[in-house]
């Protein structure tokens, strides 16, 4: 069992790290093998839900701007030599890429979330829809959870109670991805976040649902 504080390797029957102390994740090992680790929470019993783009939708999308660049090169020059290679660019670009969104969606569950739940979970920016993800923005169920994964964004992590996602707005439009929507919230001290993710209306509707939920209690 990898310890996912400071990646010592204890015995797999350990509660907590021999090195640091810090409790370990017990996630459940024995899944089929034949699953796409696409569709794998990485919470403790990979009951979450992932929502994202599909391993071959994002390579379309970030394909698509080569793709419209390689015709209007190819309608400037008329030399299929440069379009192709516009074209094989974008497609090392877009493999590579969804490479790195790939490996985000899959990094292992933050420390600080080990002991929450975690309902929804997918790739994420504070940036714009003209950025690519940096991080991933989990619903847990007292809230919103954003952490980077990019040593040079801004802003490491955020935690936004779920009251306050009341003040959400999704925002629509031309953006990188398809579906890669803009959720701008405050944090109840008059300071407003954006939130870029895939499918903007599911993460809306949880939200809302998670909300309901909590006044019913």
């Amino acid at each position: 069992m990898i310890c996912t504080s400071c990646y010592f390797i204890n015995p797999s029957e350990n509660v907590f790290c021999q090195n640091c102390g810090s409790q370990l994740p017990h996630v459940q090992s024995q899944k089929p093998s034949s699953i796409s680790p696409m569709i794998l929470a990485n919470t403790l019993d990979n009951s979450s839900l992932l929502i994202s783009r599909g391993p071959w939708e994002m390579k379309f999308d970030l394909l698509m701007p080569f793709l419209f660049g390689a015709v209007l090169v190819f309608i400037i020059t008329q030399n299929n030599t440069y379009a192709m290679g516009v074209l094989l660019a974008g497609l090392a670009f877009a493999l590579y890429k969804a490479r790195d969104i790939a490996q985000i969606i899959q990094q292992s569950i933050p420390v600080e979330l080990i002991n929450k739940t975690i309902i929804a979970y997918g790739p994420a920016n504070t940036s714009s829809r003209f950025s690519l993800p940096t991080g991933v923005l989990y619903l847990l169920s007292d809230g919103l959870y954003f952490k980077s994964f990019d040593s040079h964004e801004d802003i490491s992590f955020i935690h936004i109670e779920i009251s306050f996602t009341e003040t959400a707005v999704r925002k629509g439009g031309f953006s990188f991805f398809q579906n890669w929507h803009e959720i701008e919230m405050n944090n109840g001290m008059n300071e407003r976040f954006t939130f870029t993710v895939h499918n903007g209306g599911e993460w809306m509707l949880l939200m809302k649902l998670l909300r309901t939920d909590m006044m019913k209690r």
